[in-house]
């Protein structure tokens, strides 16, 4: 059986947003390896849901690609030059691993993302679109003559193999062509979506929508996206056929106008419950761990 695993990235900075991905996760699958990049900054808060959760810590890799990162961006701040550290996720020993950004809910099981990687046939599986944060506007026409199949894809998430894409090779792409990548890429701080997307292209990897590998899967998409309805007691896109892979709901809720809209009132009430679950995990853990203490405590005396 093909070995699988999911990596995430995170800090305490976003703890909230860790809990409310976890439990969407976790109570879909429990057994999925998971793995946990830190971001940078302090991630205290986050280590401590690995009891709950049950993920291991990742850091193979961060140094090569922080270097790299402060060479292509050398003004910018650390943490977001940390943005391209989810490439390490690249360097789990599994034959396919998918990468989440944190700022999702997982609605689908994360077992049916999986299976697909075919190398030269499938090189990673995407779930949403990026257009407009990939290549410049007035640059799109010479990408799509230098690069025929591109898919202009979401770095949010996405699923590879270490077999397919390394570390090593996506850093060479960029910097073996860094005048090309430089002409390409859209400026004013974006970085790790023009990364991702022009390693791929100058690689020659095939990149493939989840829908177009299983119809029953719609994809990841935006909690802005107004074909996005609540039917049964879950979130569909009543315009595109498939289950809704994830929802990105944290990029949003940060407009306090959209906030307030009645229209999201039902999905805030659903990450809240979420948020909930995630809580009440955490203190059964808790209590579990204290009980087994106390036992211990009660034989040896």
């Amino acid at each position: 059986m093909t070995s699988r695993a999911l990596a995430f990235m995170a800090n305490d900075r976003y703890l909230d947003w860790a809990k409310i991905f976890l439990e969407s996760v976790r109570s879909k699958d429990a057994a999925l390896p998971l793995y946990c990049i830190p971001h940078g900054g302090p991630i205290e808060g986050v280590l401590a849901l690995r009891d709950a959760f049950g993920f291991e810590l990742l850091t193979e890799g961060i140094d090569r690609l922080d270097a790299f990162a402060k060479r292509l961006f050398p003004n910018s701040l650390a943490r977001h030059r940390a943005n391209l550290r989810k490439y390490v996720a690249l360097t789990v020993p599994v034959d396919e691993i998918a990468y989440f950004d944190i700022d999702m809910v997982m609605l689908a099981e994360p077992d049916r993302l999986f299976g697909h990687i075919e190398v030269g046939q499938v090189d990673l599986v995407y779930f949403a679109t990026s257009p407009q944060w990939v290549y410049r506007a007035d640059k799109i026409k010479e990408a799509q003559a230098l690069f025929p199949d591109m898919r202009l894809i979401s770095a949010g998430a996405f699923l590879t193999s270490r077999n397919v894409l390394s570390i090593d090779s996506l850093i060479g792409a960029v910097e073996n062509n860094m005048d090309l990548y430089l002409s390409l890429r859209r400026p004013f701080n974006v970085y790790d979506q023009p990364v991702l997307n022009f390693a791929l292209h100058r690689l020659g990897k095939r990149c493939r929508h989840i829908g177009e590998l299983d119809p029953s899967l719609y994809g990841m998409t935006s909690s802005r996206n107004r074909d996005l309805c609540w039917a049964d007691g879950r979130l569909v896109n009543r315009a595109m056929p498939g289950d809704v892979v994830a929802v990105h709901w944290a990029g949003p809720a940060k407009s306090l106008v959209e906030w307030l809209n009645p229209r999201t009132w039902q999905t805030q009430r659903f990450l809240k419950s979420v948020r909930q679950q995630a809580e009440q995990r955490i203190y059964d853990r808790r209590l579990r761990q204290s009980s087994l203490i106390d036992r211990r405590t009660h034989t040896t005396v």
